[in-house]
């Protein structure tokens, strides 16, 4: 991947996360789904964790709690260090089944720009962008992984 090619990833958002049953598994798991804004509707879903869900939904929804949580101490520390989250990005599937990601960090260092790169998984990405509102990016590659949102079906929306 090379690093600074915007024209390689289109801006995306965050459309929610909700809860889904895979098989005959009892828990819940849970997709985020996150649409690319010239993908036509279609958005890119990236199965989650439990914790992970609750983080980017309190997030989506503006919610703080009295005491920092984990994505929360990050983005305080970096801005404390004024360090810039410039971006995230989700950058690629391995194995049809693990998304990678990118977090991309900005420092003037001696009056010059440094950049940093940071591997990460999309929902701690994810998570982080949020809070710190920063830009979300998505490889180009990845639409063709995208669905219509009608052909996805929810817990609760069965009939």
């Amino acid at each position: 991947m090379t690093k600074d090619r915007e024209d390689e990833y289109t801006r995306a958002e965050v459309i929610g996360v909700y809860p889904i049953m895979i098989g005959s598994q009892q828990i819940p798991s849970f997709v985020m789904l996150i649409e690319g804004i010239d993908w036509g509707g279609k958005v890119l879903p990236i199965f989650i964790g439990v914790n992970e869900a609750i983080a980017i939904e309190r997030a989506l929804k503006g919610i703080r709690l009295e005491r920092p949580m984990t994505h929360d101490l990050l983005v305080n520390i970096l801005e404390t260090l004024e360090i810039r989250i410039e971006r995230i990005t989700i950058d690629a599937l391995l194995e049809n089944s693990i998304y990678t990601a990118t977090i991309v960090l900005s420092k003037n260092v001696n009056g010059k720009e440094q950049h940093y790169y940071i591997d990460a998984r999309p929902s701690d990405s994810v998570a982080i962008a949020l809070r710190a509102g920063a830009p979300i990016y998505v490889a180009s590659h990845l639409k063709k992984y995208a669905k219509d949102q009608n052909e996805l079906v929810f817990i609760g929306d069965e009939g």
